[in-house]
């Protein structure tokens, strides 16, 4: 997927000239607005992504929202799906109240990695709840372009791939009220903890504000019904974007019954538009959806190509129990994972900031154990190892460009792809929060082919 010719290309004239542009990146920071939740630094080197190869990936990853909405209406439908996903009784309760959009995921961000080797493209898990940057990565894309063309850095067209613009999410709000058989939305609650809010939910709120919406940072906890209408805090809201992580979502909404009953109303019983809805969140969000469609006891509810998707898009994943087997069916899973430790990723149905996920190769035996006793106790995920492709990435000192391993992710608007983001570490877990850095992501127009061809779509 990568163009490597163009990608050394800017290598090369950024590095040729470690004056210049060191110049430009200060002067493009110094007027920048903001476009980052944590500091790190900004490397002028954009993921170089081919058109064509993007276009057939999107094909991949609509279609793998398309199978996500699929399940969260297999949770409404299935007593059994019900169970094996164990979820506690006032999250469904909430999942099943929340249906005006039909449990769809309304915006998501697919976090991947291109294989090591290969650069075959795989689906690592899906941030269905409130994944962030879908502000700032249209700016860190934005902001590399202009700093690659003060440096004087000839580029290549970007493609309609390439994520730009700040209205894609208000455009995904307004298209989320319309099909809840509303007219356009006046007022937008984006919910974050009093206290608490990050700059993304800040910024965007700002930024709808800009677009001529009334939008405001509420706090969830400040809910209130009011015959047909929804406020926060006394402010009423016709559309909320849940900016709280489902993670901190449950401590923070889902010990309090008042809170949760309230939701419920507010979802049910009014027009008020919740974005995502709680399907999307607790059912979608949660890592055992990555296993699934790859459940040989569910095999029957999907179709042959939704399971041969997951099998092409998904490392191999399956959910932790005491009859588990490992990917060859030889042995116990459980028993292969205290084995072959390099060969296995664990990770918690939710979590932040990889907080919750461990990998083998990367943590001590005993470490490694402790995590695997607790995920066979609360049958978390465990998932194949896959090893990340690398990318040079440019970092203060010596040397200038670091070769580093890299995600590819990808936001998706109520269906349609609309453009790419990356993260880059020499951490195990590639995560900002976990000492990593973003990367800008341009997809460039193949010489013979500048159209967007079907099934993908562009902000």
């Amino acid at each position: 997927m990568i163009d490597w010719p163009t990608a050394l290309t800017y290598a090369a004239a950024v590095t040729g000239s470690p004056a210049r542009t060191q110049a430009v990146v200060a002067e493009v920071l110094r007027t920048a607005p903001v476009f980052r939740n944590k500091e790190f630094p900004l490397s002028v080197l954009p993921v170089v992504i081919r058109h064509s190869a993007a276009v057939t990936y999107v094909r991949s990853a609509e279609a793998y929202v398309e199978l996500l909405d699929k399940i969260v209406r297999l949770y409404f439908a299935e007593e059994e799906v019900r169970r094996w996903y164990g979820l506690d009784a006032a999250a469904e309760a909430l999942v099943l109240a929340d249906q005006r959009l039909g449990g769809d995921v309304a915006v998501c961000r697919l976090d991947g990695y291109l294989e090591q080797g290969t650069e075959r493209p795989f689906l690592l898990e899906n941030n269905a709840d409130a994944p962030a940057g879908t502000l700032f990565t249209a700016r860190i894309n934005e902001l590399v372009r202009c700093a690659l063309d003060a440096a004087g850095v000839p580029t290549r067209a970007l493609s309609p791939l390439t994520y730009a613009g700040e209205g894609s999410l208000l455009a995904a709000l307004v298209d989320c009220v319309r099909r809840a058989g509303d007219s356009d939305p006046a007022d937008v609650a984006i919910l974050q903890p009093t206290g608490a809010a990050n700059r993304e939910s800040i910024e965007t709120a700002l930024a709808l504000q800009g677009l001529g919406i009334n939008a405001f940072v509420a706090d969830p906890r400040t809910v209130e019904v009011s015959g047909p209408r929804v406020s926060f805090g006394g402010r009423p809201a016709d559309v909320c974007w849940n900016k709280v992580n489902t993670a901190s979502w449950r401590r923070l909404v889902g010990a309090d019954p008042d809170v949760v009953q309230t939701w419920m109303r507010a979802v049910d019983a009014t027009s008020f538009v919740h974005v995502n809805p709680f399907g999307a969140r607790y059912v979608a969000e949660n890592k055992l959806s990555l296993a699934l469609p790859q459940e040989a006891r569910f095999a029957h509810l999907f179709t042959a190509a939704e399971r041969e998707l997951a099998v092409r898009f998904l490392p191999w994943a399956a959910r932790l129990t005491k009859e588990s087997t490992a990917p060859e069916g030889a042995m116990s899973l459980y028993d292969d994972l205290l084995e072959r430790p390099a060969d296995y990723v664990l990770k918690e149905p939710y979590d932040i900031r990889g907080d919750g996920v461990s990998i083998g190769r990367s943590i001590g035996r005993d470490a490694w154990e402790k995590a695997a006793g607790r995920a066979l106790a609360e049958h978390h995920l465990v998932q194949r190892y896959l090893p990340p492709a690398s990318y040079p990435t440019l970092r203060a000192g010596d040397p200038a460009v670091v070769s580093m391993p890299i995600s590819m992710d990808t936001y998706v608007f109520n269906g349609r792809v609309h453009g790419f983001g990356s993260k880059a570490s020499l951490n195990a877990r590639v995560n900002v929060f976990q000492g990593g850095q973003k990367l800008a992501v341009h997809v460039v127009d193949d010489e013979h082919d500048v159209n967007h061809e079907a099934g993908a779509g562009a902000s």
